[in-house]
């Protein structure tokens, strides 16, 4: 490989996507292996809080929420219907999907809270305060930038 080849290889590496997706990978694996003993997997948990939090949600409101394509929601839900953990109904004009968690989705986000509660403390231990906030507010700002009006 040509020195020019390698330098622009180099420069990838302060890419912004390959630094976000390699950090993501790790901290996903880091929350599922923490939210294994709830019997839930990281990509649930994440999928059923916001519904856990707001109550009912359209497809649409919690696929905005979640940074999700709505047919990739649609098929990450089927799996949570399956088990019994959230239901899938029409909402009152019939072509609006309502998103709820059932008494055994709620009992689950119960059981699977404090593992998540303990891998949250040991992740964010290793920020301080203001370098956690940082990260935050430039992680929001990264995916206000990001998003695209289809």
């Amino acid at each position: 490989m040509r020195d020019s080849s390698k330098a622009r290889l180099s420069a990838a590496v302060t890419c912004l996507n390959f630094n976000l997706r390699r950090t993501s990978r790790l901290v996903s694996r880091y929350y599922e292996q923490a939210l294994k003993p709830a019997g839930l997997r990281a990509g649930q948990f994440n999928l059923m809080v916001p519904v856990g939090l707001r109550g009912a949600l359209s497809i649409t409101q919690l696929a905005e929420l979640l940074g999700m394509e709505r047919s990739a929601l649609a098929r990450n839900l089927k799996p949570l219907e399956r088990k019994g953990w959230v239901t899938v109904t029409a909402g009152a004009d019939r072509r609006t999907r309502l998103v709820r968690l059932t008494r055994e989705g709620e009992s689950l986000l119960r059981t699977a809270y404090p593992f998540w509660e303990q891998a949250q403390r040991e992740l964010t231990s290793a920020l301080t305060g203001s370098v956690l906030r940082g990260l935050l507010k430039g992680l929001r700002a990264a995916s206000n930038a990001a998003r695209t009006e289809d």
